[in-house]
């Protein structure tokens, strides 16, 4: 690599979720690996199925990772059924009958998604563990009513991981971390710049999208509707306001990013048409391609 860039200079990474559009971020990641910026990386932040490509980047191993998104992940992953058999158990929870927790349904198979890293994809998580770049996670805390980032550099890394990629209300269980219930962070705080300037305010910060900025108004309406289901199965009705603002914040954290020169945004273009449920082996590996490109774009104009 170039010294052109003094080596103190030390990036943050924060790796934003979004289930299958997270083939794009992993095309960024790839690239990251490929040009070897570990030097100049002080933390790596991740939310939802991004930790799992923060996780594959530090282990390097992140083209091996990525291609979960085409050969694994576009089957046994997403269930159609689940998610309308899931939604209407949980409308019955609330308003007819209960239903058995262990006859819930959900739209998204976290269990089958740790299989995959496990075996399939097999992570080292010993690589991660012996590097020094820490691997934060973001979770809300269920009891807290905060949205916090635990370090998944400890023993128990794969239970960690697991719970940074379950998000609610499209799977029931609840992942129980040193005694407090914790779910994804991610759906309801897409980015969350504010906490990230406060524990890095002299450090650049790259931010990677899995969708493009210009927003569209389903997104708004997809997230009262999650909050009101993440109220019912809980019962807990602030649940829905931290749902159904989800939009705002990040609306204003997008503004903040554009006022900010020490912040980097990378994120598919307008034109992107790959969502969180689609499972196209080749949409999926061509968003790979467009963040791959992206990232060599990136580590030219901030790392050479």
């Amino acid at each position: 690599m170039s010294d052109k860039k003094d080596p103190s200079d030390k990036f943050v990474i924060y790796f934003a979720g979004g289930t299958m559009t997270g083939s794009f971020r992993a095309g960024v990641a790839t690239a990251f690996e490929r040009h070897n910026i570990y030097s100049r990386i002080r933390a790596i932040y991740g939310a939802s199925a991004g930790i799992l490509i923060g996780a594959y980047f530090l282990a390097r191993q992140t083209p091996y990772g990525s291609s979960m998104f085409w050969e694994d992940l576009n089957k046994n992953f997403i269930s159609t059924k689940g998610f309308w058999v899931g939604t209407w158990q949980r409308f019955q929870n609330k308003f007819i009958k209960s239903v058995p927790q262990n006859k819930l349904q959900d739209a998204l198979d976290a269990d089958y998604l740790m299989n995959v890293v496990k075996d399939k994809k097999h992570l080292n998580t010993d690589r991660i563990l012996s590097q020094s770049i820490p691997l934060h996670v973001k979770l809300f805390n269920l009891e807290t009513h905060a949205v916090e980032y635990i370090e998944a550099r400890r023993p128990d890394i794969l239970e960690i991981l697991k719970a940074g990629v379950k998000p609610f209300p499209y799977v029931h269980k609840v992942p129980i971390i040193d005694g407090s219930r914790y779910i994804d962070g991610a759906i309801m705080d897409i980015i969350g710049l504010d906490f990230l300037l406060k524990l890095h305010p002299n450090s650049k910060i790259i931010i990677i999208l899995n969708s493009p900025i210009r927003r569209k108004f389903r997104n708004k309406i997809k997230n009262m509707v999650e909050g009101k289901f993440m109220s019912w199965m809980f019962d807990d009705p602030t649940l829905y306001r931290s749902y159904a603002t989800t939009e705002d914040r990040l609306k204003m954290d997008l503004k903040s990013i554009q006022n900010n020169p020490h912040i980097t945004l990378i994120a598919p273009p307008n034109n992107f048409n790959v969502r969180s449920r689609t499972t196209d082996p080749k949409m999926l590996k061509a968003a790979w391609q467009i963040g791959l490109k992206m990232g060599n774009n990136a580590v030219e104009s901030l790392f050479l």
